[in-house]
């Protein structure tokens, strides 16, 4: 019995250090600001006498309805498509003027600068519109990164709790002189290792919190409670993928704008060729140069969607995978415990099944949060 139970807390110690180890690394890549910045915010925390007392509750919707009023990006688009739209009436009322034409440049006001100011323009509003589907799915995929960093500091403080009642249980088999003191000692080492995991997802958690504010322009004192939950997992409809790619392909702004540039190019040639403008051989080449660019746009455009798709597909088997494992977890600590209310267990040995359905939660957790970004990733780019 005290090689079981000495065994049982060797790879209970093992499996929970490779987790808490894995943890720590994982999110030390997590995408937001860096240590320098949270000790910046937090001197300008507690210097600012405006500091904001109150909480904010932002649920998704919330914060993907900031975006548009919030963002740094998107205020600095907005203010370029401003200078295009002035740009535009002042090339168009040139060309309205309808002025002789006597040289090169004359020519291009009554042909071509109001043409290739209003397609600036119309490319600006459509990367626009492209820039918004983007960022929504960033703000999503931040916003759902807190939510799992938040289950994985939960879960690390039941592996806590659960390390506790392990050592409570050593304690009490010491006393009755069936372990040594030793045991106690990796047990104590395990707690610290834990307690270091918990202490990072805190802290990426902080870090993720001020990446997240600063993109919704949310002044970063401001205390904010996530109040939506985890996504939940939708299949991606490919009943009809096929046809939505060849959709995609056939109305691809891409393509629009490279016809579009080498009509311009074609115009501005065409007037440096008549005036004898060195110019126009350069001209030429960029033509040439842009159409086969143009060719070979709907190849790229199907090879982009096909792997995005597959990625979708290759998800999908993860996920499965990953809901295998904790239904099998789930179902060995069933077990478990029934061989404990039976005594022929001991309830150090459900321990290490827990800490196992924990670790196999999140990562299902993870897979599905990739799964639902790549998905929304995906259905903006059959869209434009």
């Amino acid at each position: 019995m005290k090689k079981r139970v000495l065994k049982i807390i060797a790879i209970t110690i093992a499996a929970s250090m490779v987790f808490t180890s894995n943890t720590i690394l994982a999110n030390d890549d997590t995408p937001g600001v860096s240590d320098t910045a949270i000790e910046e915010a937090a001197v300008t925390s507690d210097s600012a006498s405006d500091a904001v007392s109150t909480v904010l509750n932002l649920s998704l919707e919330d914060a993907l309805n900031r975006i548009e009023t919030g963002n740094s990006t998107m205020k600095l688009t907005d203010s370029k498509i401003a200078v295009y739209e002035k740009q535009y009436e002042q090339a168009l009322a040139r060309h309205d003027a309808k002025y002789t034409e006597v040289d090169e440049n004359s020519a291009k006001v009554n042909k071509l600068n109001h043409k290739r100011a209003l397609w600036n323009l119309e490319n600006a509003k459509y990367d626009r519109e492209t820039q918004l589907s983007e960022l929504k799915v960033q703000t999503t995929n931040q916003y759902q990164n807190i939510l799992a960093l938040q289950k994985q500091a939960d879960n690390l403080r039941i592996q806590l709790r659960n390390v506790d009642t392990m050592i409570g249980q050593v304690n009490l088999q010491m006393e009755l002189g069936l372990l040594t003191e030793s045991q106690i000692y990796a047990l104590n080492a395990q707690k610290g290792y834990l307690e270091a995991g918990l202490g990072a997802a805190e802290n990426n958690i902080k870090t993720a919190m001020i990446a997240l504010k600063r993109d919704l322009g949310i002044d970063i004192n401001q205390d904010a409670v996530l109040t939506s939950s985890l996504l939940p997992y939708e299949p991606f409809d490919d009943s009809k993928h096929e046809e939505r790619i060849a959709n995609a392909i056939a109305n691809d702004y891409t393509i629009q704008r490279q016809e579009k540039d080498i009509e311009l190019t074609q115009i501005e040639y065409d007037i440096a060729n008549y005036y004898d403008n060195a110019s126009a051989d350069q001209l030429e080449i960029s033509i040439k140069n842009k159409k086969e660019t143009l060719e070979s746009l709907p190849v790229t455009k199907e090879v982009n969607l096909r792997t995005a798709y597959n990625t979708i597909k290759s998800l999908e088997n993860t996920i499965k995978a990953s809901r295998l494992q904790v239904e099998a977890d789930t179902i060995n600590v069933d077990i478990m415990q029934k061989k404990i209310d039976a005594g022929v267990s001991s309830s150090i040995e459900i321990i290490q099944l827990q800490n196992q359905l924990l670790n196999d939660e999140y990562t299902l957790v993870q897979n599905i949060n990739a799964y639902m970004s790549a998905v929304a990733s995906f259905e903006n780019s059959l869209e434009r």
